[in-house]
């Protein structure tokens, strides 16, 4: 059974001379709650190394869980976990939805302070919220900055030639557009 949230309001239509009024309604359809299956999805990872990254829920009741771990290693029988409780949890009969449960993967950016802890050291990409980007290696971070380290060539005092020097910034979050980690093949 669906449940569904009806205003009704007066709307103006018309012109000067003749102004008339006609009712119209509006149907909004009460959505699944962020917060129930955040909870659900945490409850379920709670002593393991696996966490909530992101949940979102678009208007047609399409749930997106992706989930992390510490170790790196999420797997489909973790994602299977997962799916099956926040099914159990959720009645189908009282609203409808679709479900999808994945990991972090390699080609999503960090999105919460654990990823980039887990993160250190490691080579990352960002793009700056006015369009710059560096490459640099991940060397810290608090739930308002990072802090990286990166070379850059400068011209030094009595040097003809640019010199190449490792620089530290911390950057703040804010600032960020998008932080991915540098993938390398070996």
């Amino acid at each position: 059974m669906l449940i569904y949230i009806i205003f009704a309001a007066v709307n103006v239509i018309g012109e000067r001379k003749r102004d008339k009024k006609v009712p119209f309604l509006h149907i909004f359809k009460c959505m699944i709650k962020v917060d129930k299956v955040k909870e659900i999805v945490e409850r379920q990872v709670v002593g393991s190394d696996k966490f909530v990254v992101d949940v979102n829920i678009n208007a047609d009741n399409k749930i997106d869980i992706i989930i992390d771990s510490d170790s790196g290693g999420v797997n489909i029988n973790d994602c299977v976990l997962i799916s099956r409780a926040v099914e159990k949890e959720l009645n189908r009969d009282e609203e409808d939805f679709e479900l999808q449960v994945a990991s972090a993967g390699l080609d999503r950016p960090l999105k919460i302070l654990r990823q980039y802890q887990k993160n250190i050291n490691k080579d990352i990409d960002i793009v700056f919220k006015n369009g710059k980007k560096l490459t640099a290696k991940l060397v810290g971070a608090t739930a308002d900055s990072i802090d990286v380290e990166y070379e850059e060539k400068v011209v030094l005092e009595n040097k003809k030639r640019k010199q190449m020097i490792i620089k530290n910034e911390s950057i703040i979050i804010d600032d960020i557009k998008s932080v991915k980690v540098v993938v390398l093949f070996k």
